[in-house]
Order: structure tokens, then sequence, then C-alpha cells
């Protein structure tokens, strides 16, 4: 049984004739004729009869007709999916990040994309710290983000940047300044992220320049509690400002330093040797559009 077969007996069903049918359908007649009595013998069972001068479906016809009519109706409805898959218009898109990137970065993007792209559906898995970068690579997600990769099997657009911010309590020296350098750190009571956090890998290279260790009250991967703990004056928290609010991140002291940056571009990474889907390609251009920094070849923005 196939398809044609199925389109041709609902068409002779709702003209009448093989021969309108045929003019419907614009293919010959005769092969029209054939198709449908091969079915019909396929079946075992006559599906149209003589009346007048064309025919009308027997009684075991109009009992396949709606089944017939349904079947046609799901295979037009895979083909269209099909269309919209290969042309980037559905599918599934999985993006790795650290769930601070979500909120600043990945909402925003992730927003603006559904609504010109209400067929992808955008999958986010989220992680306390940085996700590897190796997820991309395996084939695990099409996306992830992370800081910048030297790794020429990547591809990649910069999201925007990451810099350390100190929350203090409201009565602390430091509340109402603007800077507050990693020097003033030394023999402070520090809450901060966990090591191989983004915060640590930006903050340990000033501390070894400096010469000294902190003393670390709290280790935490979640930014809510060390806000919390830092507001009921249990230590200063030094955290990057994407784990807070734009208005809030405003607010805090920027944690510098006068040899190290204490602050890192956020990229987001795709394969740039594993063939992606189109859904995938759909939001990379989406990505790619989405501000000036673009890495227009698929490979890491020069600084500067």
């Amino acid at each position: 049984m196939e398809l044609r077969q199925l389109r041709y007996l609902v068409a002779v069903a709702r003209v009448g004739s093989f021969l309108g049918a045929a003019a419907t359908l614009d293919v010959p007649q005769p092969s029209l004729w054939r198709s449908v009595k091969a079915l019909e013998a396929e079946l075992g069972i006559a599906l149209f009869e003589r009346s007048g001068r064309g025919v009308q479906l027997t009684g075991a016809g109009h009992q396949l007709l709606p089944r017939a009519e349904h079947l046609l109706d799901r295979a037009e409805a895979v083909s269209l999916l099909a269309s919209e898959l290969a042309h980037g218009r559905a599918g599934v898109v999985t993006v790795a990040c650290a769930h601070p990137h979500v909120p600043r970065f990945l909402a925003p993007l992730i927003g603006t994309f559904r609504s010109t792209h209400p067929g992808i559906h955008v999958a986010v898995h989220e992680y306390s710290g940085l996700p590897a970068i190796e997820q991309v690579l395996n084939g695990d997600v099409d996306l992830v983000t992370g800081l910048p990769q030297a790794e020429q099997r990547l591809a990649g657009h910069q999201l925007g940047d990451v810099r350390l911010a100190v929350v203090t309590s409201d009565d602390h020296p430091w509340r109402g300044r603007r800077h507050v350098s990693t020097a003033e750190l030394r023999g402070q009571p520090v809450l901060t992220g966990h090591a191989g956090s983004l915060t640590r890998r930006l903050l340990e290279p000033a501390l070894r320049a400096g010469g000294f260790g902190l003393d670390i009250t709290l280790e935490s991967g979640n930014a809510t509690t060390l806000v919390a703990l830092a507001r009921a004056r249990l230590g200063v928290a030094v955290i990057a400002d994407d784990n807070l609010g734009a208005n809030d991140s405003a607010s805090w002291p920027a944690l510098v330093d006068e040899h190290t940056p204490m602050s890192a571009p956020l990229w987001i990474y795709w394969s740039r040797e594993r063939g992606i889907a189109p859904a995938v390609r759909s939001f990379v251009r989406h990505v790619q559009g989405s501000g000036d920094r673009l890495d227009r070849d698929g490979g890491q923005r020069s600084p500067g």
C-alpha cells in the first residue's frame, strides 16, 4: 500500500469519477485507475462501484475512507515537520552553561529567538560552575558557555564580560565605594565560590602575584547564600557579578587589581568540525546577530 494509492482513493471518492480525479490530481487517468485497482486487489475488497456515469464508494470503501484521510493528514504533517527541521524552523537546541549565565546573557537571547522561531525548543542544562567545553566536542550538547578557548575545533561568539564584585553588609566601610583592591582582602573574612569557579579563576592569580592567600570563611556555589551571609556581617563576598541582578551589580564595589584583570569575557561555543543541525544553525545566527562583538568567520575575536 502506498500513500499515492490512498491519495487516489480519496480523490476519486470526492470527485465521483476516475476521470475527474485524474484531472484534479493532474495524472493520467489509466495510471490512476490501475493504482486504485491494485489497491483493491491488495486489500481483497472492492472500494468503488459504478453509479451512473461515475463511481461511488462501496460499504467497505466508506469505512476505509476516514482512515485513509487520517493517514494522508499524518503523512502531510510528517512532511511539513521535515521541511521545518531542514530549514531550521523546528527542532531542539541544547545549551550547557553555569546557572548565573542564564539571567543576564542567555534568557534575553532565548526570549527573542523564540519570538521568531516558535517551533524550536531550547533546552538549557545548568551547572553550578563552568560546564566542560568537551561536551560540545563530544556532541553531548550543541552549545556551551565558557571562558576564552584556544581550541581550534570550536567556533564561538562573545556574549559579554563578567567582573568580580564585593558584596558587604550595609554598614561596612566599603559599602559606598566604587572599587576595592585585591590587596584590601588581606585579613578579611571572605565568602566566595568553590575552587575552579570563575571567581576563583580570576582571583587566585592576583593573590599569587600579591603573595598572600584569603581567609575564606565559606565556599559556596550558591551566590544567594554568599550574598545573604555577607549582608549578615559574616564576611565580604567576592562573586562574579553575573550572579547579581543588573541593578544590584552596579551598586556593589568592583574588585580591582593593579596587575591582573578582575574581569573576563564570556563566550558561547559550538563545534567547528561537527555538522550542526539546522535548528542549531538558526540559533547560532541569532546569537551572532545579537551584538557588535561578532566573530564573523567562526573564530575568536581578537582583543581590542
